[in-house]
């Protein structure tokens, strides 16, 4: 699951950094053509140079930060939690509340196509706190 969040965007990193390369190695000729079609239809000089600092587009890294390591930060804490909760012969229902909440955030904050593998650990801690709480006391 985790490796759901991160990778697309190792991938498109290192894509941006690859682009960002190609366009400062093209960067000379962008703007000699651009020249050249001013000096051939006569706009304006502005047009030319300004066209050489469209070619770049910035990327938001809170929107990264946001929808995929806040939720595999959430993933990993709620893992941790489960493991701890379902420890031998211990009945921390708390626990499995937070890990269900934990679980339950991160898929909201990934969004819906990929939240849905989240679905079978919400549906085994649900069935781990149905267990807990349904079983007798044993004092």
């Amino acid at each position: 699951m985790m490796a759901t969040l991160l990778v697309p965007g190792l991938i498109s990193g290192f894509l941006l950094l690859f682009r960002s390369t190609l366009e400062a190695l093209f960067l000379p000729f962008r703007l000699l053509f651009g020249l050249a079609l001013w000096l051939t239809t006569g706009n304006d000089i502005g047009n030319a140079v300004s066209e050489v600092g469209r070619s770049s587009t910035q990327t938001d890294p809170s929107w990264a930060l946001l929808h995929d390591y806040l939720p595999a930060l959430l993933i990993a804490a709620g893992l941790l939690l489960f493991i701890v909760a379902s420890g031998a012969g211990r009945r921390q229902p708390t626990l499995l509340w937070s890990c269900l909440s934990l679980h339950g955030g991160a898929g909201v904050l990934i969004g819906t196509p990929v939240a849905a593998l989240l679905l079978p650990a919400l549906c085994t801690e649900a069935v781990a706190l149905y267990a807990i709480r349904n079983q007798p006391d044993s004092d």
